[in-house]
């Protein structure tokens, strides 16, 4: 099966005249600030707005030339970009037309930028983040999108929200991108980005996820520490007040045996766990009949940059509507980038980096893995090691692939499905590729974090070293 699928892969390749000469050069971001700065971000309405932003966008120049960008202090087109997207979604003269599947892909092809979001996101709360009081219509028409393009190119600019496979797109004249614009000339003209290129049009596949096949270099080399292992009883002693807002003397302190510290007042409890998570929780005092998402994100924004401290590079993942002790609410998961590059955290029993259960008004209950960057070789690339292109990566486990897809495709026989056409079924599984950090979580201090592809196939997580291919996740 792999030798087939490298047959297909360079029959595919060969028809592209584009050498790949680019280095890899990912630029440092802001450094995420510790949790206990005193110079915590107190405006809700910016946390909020900052936790709701792209995983990742591509560049598209032309039919030839594409790029995908993780980090957007390096280009900051996310940030260019907001206040047109305000714009469109708050104008009352936009034109909606609805596009199909196929015509949505061949705009890749146009001179535009995609933005993609982890998760789907309601539309209402993004125009809510960004304090757009009178919304228009495409909230209704297009509830919920996870991707939005912006056309560059030439003639009248448009944009199209996606979920899934259905598309809007958007038309307004009087909305100016010229400084997009000339931000995406610029970056074209300087060519200092790798080169990424379309599956459907390089292999012939079913999805339109862009991977490289040439990495010259690596990302820089990054070590993790917990904030929680360093703390002294001064200093748990600090947040439990910031927590609970009181007095350390009106609040009830216990040490387990194992090394936990726990913090109780009135019906609230603070936990500081030996595994290096914070938890904290708070029993509802009357039932919540009526959720609101709004209402709820806008409490949980204010308690993280309030109580919790709130890390630059975390963002919402998440949102999953919750029924607790005859109560609607949600449970928020967000994740964190460090450097521009998503984390993937390998402890099962902490999951993810912070998860909240919030009832409107109300936090229910808080946990954070306090995980933080120890800057040991701050915006160096490790030398004389150059990562496995996207390409690699899915050749060196391809059988690994096939053999997921035929369990999960029990009902179909591999002489049902064609020998010369599973290679093709196999690669139109993958539903996205994404480069990212893997924290093993296994020490304390100086762990360093393994980079990986992470391949979401058949519903699964994989992240393959993207150094020796090996598979180090699966979820």
């Amino acid at each position: 099966m792999k030798e087939r699928f490298k047959t297909f892969l360079l029959l595919s390749l060969v028809s592209m005249s584009i050498i790949i000469t680019q280095k890899l050069w990912m630029q440092v971001p802001n450094q995420m600030f510790n949790l206990f700065d005193e110079e915590l971000e107190a405006s809700s309405s910016y946390v909020l707005s900052d936790m709701i932003s792209p995983n990742k966008y591509l560049l598209n120049f032309n039919s030839k030339n594409h790029t995908l960008v993780y980090d957007d202090s390096k280009y900051g087109m996310w940030l260019t970009s907001r206040g047109s997207l305000a714009d469109i979604l708050s104008t009352k003269n936009a034109t909606i037309d609805t596009l199909s599947n196929g015509e949505y892909l061949n705009y890749q092809n146009e001179k535009s930028v995609v933005f993609y979001f982890p998760e789907k996101i309601s539309t209402y709360i993004l125009t809510k983040a960004w304090n757009i009081k009178k919304p228009n219509s495409i909230v209704d028409t297009m509830p919920n999108i996870d991707s939005i393009y912006i056309y560059l190119g030439n003639g009248d600019p448009f944009f199209v929200f996606t979920h899934g496979e259905e598309h809007i797109s958007v038309y307004d004249d009087s909305i100016d991108l010229q400084r997009l614009k000339i931000e995406m000339d610029k970056i074209g003209d300087e060519k200092g980005y790798i080169y990424y290129y379309s599956m459907r049009e390089t292999l012939g596949t079913q999805n339109d996820i862009f991977i490289p096949y040439s990495i010259d270099n690596s990302l820089p080399e990054i070590h993790v520490a917990n904030e929680i292992a360093s703390l002294d009883y001064g200093e748990k002693d600090e947040l439990a007040e910031r927590f609970f807002n009181k007095s350390i003397d009106y609040i009830r302190g216990i040490v387990e045996s194992n090394g936990s510290s726990i913090y109780v007042y009135n019906q609230r409890v603070l936990k500081f766990n030996i595994n290096g998570t914070i938890e904290y929780f708070n029993a509802l005092d009357e039932p919540v009949n009526e959720s609101n998402l709004y209402k709820s994100l806008l409490s949980a924004s204010n308690f993280l940059s309030e109580k919790a401290g709130v890390q630059k590079g975390m963002y919402l993942a998440k949102v999953e509507n919750i029924q607790s002790d005859n109560s609607q609410g949600y449970r928020f998961t967000f994740r964190y980038r460090i450097r521009g590059i998503p984390v993937i955290l390998g402890n099962q029993e902490v999951g993810e980096y912070v998860k909240m259960e919030v009832f409107n008004n109300h936090i229910r209950s808080y946990k954070y893995y306090a995980r933080r960057d120890m800057n040991k070789v701050p915006k160096k690339i490790i030398e004389n090691k150059s990562m496995m292109s996207a390409f690699d990566a899915i050749d060196k486990n391809y059988s690994l692939l096939e053999e997921l897809y035929l369990y999960n495709n029990k009902d179909k026989l591999e002489e049902e499905i064609g020998k010369d056409n599973i290679v093709n079924q196999v690669l139109s599984s993958i539903e996205d590729i994404t480069l990212a950090y893997f924290d093993p979580c296994l020490k304390d201090r100086d762990e360093k974090l393994i980079t990986v592809w992470v391949i979401k196939f058949n519903g699964r997580i994989l992240a393959f070293d993207a150094y020796n291919g090996i598979l180090v996740y699966e979820r």
